[in-house]
């Protein structure tokens, strides 16, 4: 494929993105209202346009979901070949979340679950686990036991997340990532009686 190709296919899948994203974020439609035709004649383009980009709105909703999943992880794994601290990392996290806060607010409300930090925390694990980093350097056991903290940490962070976006995001992100040094200790207290 020539170069003015490959220039028109990103082009297209920008002006899909950018309509859908409008539509998801702006308008506050919830995906299973906005429909293939609709993009179609926002985007200016053919419904066979969009169905050899895409398989459907869903398709396109996961596409952005793990573009903005590479670009948090890559701006995560950027602060670390830095040797940025860890608070340097999370708060670029944070920022990151709160530059996006729209598309966050819309996307944890459709979704049960943090796909972001989820793809995030995976590949977190993967660079750690390719540089032969076993359990224990986390405090951890066994890589069962990981996986048990692993699922806390994602899901933890989620309803953090969540919170903080419901709430404004009053909090700067140096903050967050001090209420998550407090976290295990204040768990600690809830857990022990």
């Amino acid at each position: 494929m020539n170069v003015k190709n490959n220039r028109l296919v990103r082009e297209t899948h920008e002006k899909i993105i950018r309509t859908v994203y409008q539509m998801m974020v702006q308008e506050k439609r919830p995906i299973g209202k906005i429909t293939v035709r609709e993009i179609c004649e926002r985007a200016d383009i053919h419904r066979s346009t969009f169905y050899a980009h895409y398989l459907d709105v869903y398709d396109v909703v996961e596409k952005v979901e793990e573009h903005m999943s590479r670009e948090l992880t890559e701006t995560f794994f950027q602060k670390m070949d830095e040797n940025a601290s860890a608070r340097e990392c999370f708060t670029e996290i944070f920022t990151f979340i709160r530059t996006y806060r729209e598309f966050y607010i819309y996307y944890l409300n459709e979704s049960k679950n943090f796909g972001v930090l989820q793809l995030a925390r995976d590949m977190i694990l993967d660079r750690y686990n390719g540089a032969g980093a076993a359990p224990q350097t986390f405090g951890a056991h066994s890589v069962e036991e990981m996986e048990y903290h692993g699922a806390f940490f994602l899901f933890g962070m989620t309803a953090l997340v969540r919170l903080w976006l419901k709430n404004g995001c009053r909090e700067e992100p140096e903050e967050l990532y001090d209420l998550i040094l407090r976290q295990s200790a204040v768990q600690e207290r809830m857990i022990r009686w």
